[in-house]
């Protein structure tokens, strides 16, 4: 699961800089910081799975609880925008990335943490 965390949290830091650095190859208008967040969900989960090679428990359930924020916050922001009909550029398709990859995780981590205590209380 952690290795997972990384490749997880790996994949939203660079989808965060892709869209902050590279707004012009994306068409967008103007660069922003908002660009960022994608990232700035991808860092404290990144922090989660370094937690999570001393305290196993611990860091994965920081790390899933910043994945669970990114998927609620991601897809807080599609829905809306997709009801009004605005899915056009590359912010709405960069938001979209962002809520797969955490809801994914998210996901993940739960079967992983119901798997843990199936174990753990048969081993009981």
């Amino acid at each position: 699961m952690r290795n997972l965390c990384f490749l997880c949290s790996g994949a939203l830091i660079v989808l965060g800089l892709v869209g902050y650095l590279g707004w012009e190859a994306l068409g967008a208008s103007k660069q922003s910081v908002t660009a960022l967040i994608p990232a700035f969900v991808g860092v404290p989960m990144l922090l989660g799975g370094l937690v999570a090679l001393k305290s196993t428990m611990a860091g994965m359930h920081i790390a899933v609880l910043f994945s669970a924020l990114g998927a609620l916050a991601g897809l807080g922001r599609l829905i809306p925008t997709a009801i009004k009909g605005e899915l056009t550029g590359p912010g709405p398709v960069l938001i979209a990335i962002m809520a797969a990859i955490c809801l994914f995780f998210t996901v993940m981590a739960i079967r992983s943490f119901k798997a843990a205590r199936r174990a753990r209380e048969a081993s009981v």
